[in-house]
C-alpha cells in the first residue's frame, strides 16, 4: 500500500490516522499489547496479593504499576512511530522490525518522554496552581460556593498552562526516534515543525485523546457494572472479579486505542517536514536514484 507524502489538512490528518490504523491494525495493536503485557501481569499480581491478604503497601504498589505503565507507554510509542514511518516510506511494517529499529533508542525515548510529558508539565501545573491559589482561595473564603469554584479555576489554570507548554513539544518522540536527536535538539525540532500549526495539533490531540479514553472506558465497563451492582447492594469494596476485569479492560483499551495518538503525532511530524523541508521531494528523489538503470542494448546480432 502506497501512502503518498503530501501536505495534509486537519481533517485529512485525522482520516489518514484512522486509515493507517485500520489497515495495519494487527501491527499497531500487537506493538501496544506487547508493551502492556508486563503492566497487566503487575496489576493481576497485585490483585492476587490482595486476595490472599498479603500486606502490600498501597502507595508502593501504585507507584510500581504507574512507573511500569509509563515505561510501557514509551516502549509502545517508540515501536508505533517506527511502524508509521515504515508505512509512510512504503516499507512493510511489522512488530518485529518496529521493535528492532526502536531498540537502541528506547532508553532515550523513555527519558525524553518523561521530561517533556510528565516532569516539566507537572512542575508548571503545580507552580501555576499554587500561585493562582494563593490569590483566589483567600479571596473566596467565607463566600458561599466560592471555594469550589476557586479550586476549579486553580486546577484548570495549572492544566491549561502545562498543555500550552507541551503543545510545541508534542513531536519530541518522532523527532528523537527518526532523527536520533537528544532532548534539546528534539525539543527544537518539535517547536520548528509545529510552528504556526499548534492549534491544529491541539485539535487533533483533543479529539484522539477523547476517543482513546472512550474506548478504554468501554473496555472497562464490565468492571464498572459489577462495581455498581455491589455498591447498590451496600458493599463498598469492589469484588476481586471486578478488579481483574478492570485490569484486563485497561490492557485491552491500551492495546486497542493507545496507538492512535502516536500515529496522529507521527503523521503531524511528517506533515511538518513536507511543508517546511520538502521531505516528499527528498523521498521521491531518493526512490528515483535507487531504481537500477536498464541494461544497455547490444547492437550485435
Amino acid at each position: 500500500m502506497s501512502t503518498q507524502l503530501r501536505p495534509l489538512s486537519t481533517s485529512e490528518l485525522l482520516d489518514r490516522t484512522f486509515f493507517l490504523y485500520r489497515n495495519n491494525f494487527a501491527v499497531f495493536a500487537g506493538i501496544a499489547a506487547m508493551a502492556e503485557l508486563p503492566v497487566l501481569a503487575l496489576r493481576l499480581g497485585n490483585s492476587a496479593l490482595i486476595v490472599i491478604r498479603h500486606p502490600v503497601p498501597i502507595l508502593l504498589a501504585s507507584l510500581i504499576i504507574l512507573g511500569a505503565g509509563f515505561v510501557a507507554l514509551g516502549v509502545s510509542h517508540a515501536g508505533t512511530v517506527i511502524a508509521v514511518s515504515d508505512v509512510c516510506l512504503d516499507r512493510k511494517p511489522s512488530i518485529r522490525s518496529a521493535y528492532a529499529a526502536a531498540r537502541r533508542s528506547l532508553l532515550r525515548v523513555i527519558w525524553i518522554s518523561f521530561v517533556v510529558t510528565v516532569a516539566i508539565p507537572l512542575l508548571i501545573a503545580v507552580l501555576a496552581g499554587f500561585l493562582v491559589g494563593m490569590v483566589l482561595i483567600p479571596l473566596s473564603t467565607g463566600r458561599t460556593g466560592a471555594v469550589p469554584v476557586a479550586v476549579g479555576v486553580v486546577i484548570l489554570t495549572g492544566f491549561g498552562l502545562s498543555c500550552f507548554w507541551w503543545l510545541p513539544r508534542a513531536l519530541v518522540v518522532p523527532a528523537t526516534l527518526l532523527e536520533g536527536t537528544g532532548l534539546r535538539d528534539s525539543i527544537d525540532r518539535s517547536k520548528l515543525l509545529t510552528e504556526d500549526r499548534r492549534g491544529r495539533v491541539f485539535v487533533i490531540c483533543l479529539l484522539v485523546v477523547v476517543l482513546t479514553y472512550a474506548i478504554t472506558l468501554l473496555c472497562q465497563s464490565p468492571a464498572y457494572a459489577i462495581g455498581g451492582v455491589h455498591f447498590i447492594r451496600g458493599r463498598l469494596i469492589a469484588s476481586h472479579t471486578s478488579a481483574v476485569l478492570l485490569s484486563v479492560g485497561a490492557f485491552a483499551g491500551a492495546s486497542l486505542a493507545g496507538p492512535l495518538l502516536t500515529i496522529a503525532l507521527t503523521l503531524v511530524y511528517y506533515d511538518g517536514r513536507v511543508r517546511r523541508e520538502g521531505f516528499d521531494l527528498e523521498v521521491m528523489l531518493a526512490n528515483l536514484s535507487s531504481v537500477p538503470e536498464p541494461a544497455p542494448v547490444s547492437d550485435t546480432i
